[in-house]
């Protein structure tokens, strides 16, 4: 869609998205670091199975944030692949079905979320399992959400500021309207939070989802 609108020259501003290769403006949140920071995180904590779901990435295509969690589980010592950027296609049925593929082969320990309603679609998988966040798993969210603040235990996340956006498009329009060419990209600094939904890798053993739908441990 983006790539439409630079072909037809038409002043564009592009709000989030992947604008980086393209020669239009742009603003976004720059979560790669905060991303790294808290894969380096759960490894300290022992994760060794962590997943990273995102739709949009898989291992033989990961994007900048897919390759930036490749290299923070390499410099782990964990030897990534598939299991770690798994993608999947379908939409949310295409989510539930990797989720209850993936607990009935072998579960992850932690699982970052791509966006805040892949955190949410994950959650409410996880509570029907009987799955217990973070007693059992670990779970954090590469995005933001204003209902995360009504959530206990609090979310582990990536945040940034909003007031960037509307004052860089609040500038954009005004030189576009005085005739002047802006295609400045901007980057937000985004920050990891740490909250409550991450923990130690669980000791004892593999977790499994059973036909009834409980987890055990084996």
């Amino acid at each position: 869609m983006l790539q439409w609108f630079m072909q037809q020259k038409i002043p564009t501003f592009a709000l989030f998205g992947r604008q980086h290769k393209l020669d239009i403006a742009g603003i976004g949140p720059n979560k790669v670091p905060a991303f790294v920071k808290a894969t380096r995180r759960l490894i300290d904590l022992g994760h060794q199975r962590i997943v990273y779901l995102d739709s949009l990435y898989k291992v033989s295509e990961p994007g900048t944030p897919g390759a930036a969690f490749v290299d923070a589980l390499s410099a782990g010592g964990i030897t990534a692949g598939s299991y770690n950027l798994p993608g999947w296609e379908g939409g949310i049925e295409g989510l539930y079905a990797y989720l209850d593929s993936s607990f009935q082969r072998t579960p992850p320990t932690a699982i970052i979320a791509g966006s805040s309603s892949n955190y949410f679609a994950t959650l409410h998988f996880l509570l029907n399992q009987g799955i217990r966040v973070p007693q059992d798993l670990s779970l954090v969210s590469v995005d933001d959400d204003p209902h995360f603040g009504q959530c206990r235990p609090s979310v582990a996340h990536i945040r940034w500021s909003r007031r960037p956006v509307a004052q860089r498009i609040v500038r954009w329009v005004n030189n576009i309207s005085q005739g002047k060419e802006d295609t400045r990209k901007t980057l937000i600094k985004a920050e990891f939070i740490e909250g409550g939904t991450m923990g130690p890798v669980v000791e004892s053993g593999s977790l499994e989802v059973g036909e009834s739908g409980e987890s055990g441990e084996s």
